[in-house]
């Protein structure tokens, strides 16, 4: 099976697999574990993202415990914008996606020392799969930061198929556990 169409049909596979039952309770684990994580507590901003429905709920943690940036569409790609209020600085954007309002400040992604990254599966490798846009990967592509996939643990699989230009992370945590990739 060619690479697009394997990954085309994991892509719709993860999304039946999601157990909207379990969500907060699941997330909940997954933000204490992602606290726990020494890359976490030595952090001073922190790029997450606005979580879909089918993504693990770390909105607890946004604004709260690190200072917190959201990606914002800027015309050809995105860019890191800090928020500090997530019911009066977030806004519909680009997809559908909730994204910083215009008036939140720019920040260069120097300044990001962790990316929380969202994804419909990874493998123990740090392997991502997400929507299929390949937003993360040319943004990931260029920067330098800890990279941390958030996830179920039903989306943890065997081997996600990749490819060259497929950004995988550092870090990948889920609710029973949590995978080291390049990090030495």
């Amino acid at each position: 099976m060619e690479i697009n169409a394997a990954k085309m049909e994991l892509r719709a596979r993860m999304r039946a697999a999601f157990d909207n039952d379990a969500r907060a309770e699941d997330s909940a684990i997954i933000c204490e574990k992602l606290r726990a994580l020494p890359e976490w507590q030595a952090a001073k901003m922190v790029m997450a993202f606005a979580p879909m429905g089918d993504e693990p709920d770390i909105e607890p943690l946004l604004c709260k415990t690190r200072a917190t940036a959201l990606p914002r569409w800027a015309g050809d790609g995105y860019e890191p914008a800090k928020i500090t209020n997530l019911t009066e600085d977030i806004c519909p954007g680009r997809f559908g996606v909730r994204e910083p309002a215009s008036g939140c400040s720019s920040l260069d992604w120097s300044e990001i020392d962790v990316m929380l990254i969202p994804g419909l599966a990874f493998d123990a490798e740090g392997n991502r799969i997400g929507r299929g846009g390949g937003f993360y990967d040319r943004f990931l592509a260029n920067v330098q930061v800890v990279k941390v996939g958030l996830c179920y643990d039903d989306l943890i699989l065997q081997k996600i198929p990749n490819e060259p230009h497929d950004v995988p992370m550092d870090i990948v945590v889920a609710q029973t556990a949590t995978y080291q990739g390049a990090i030495k």
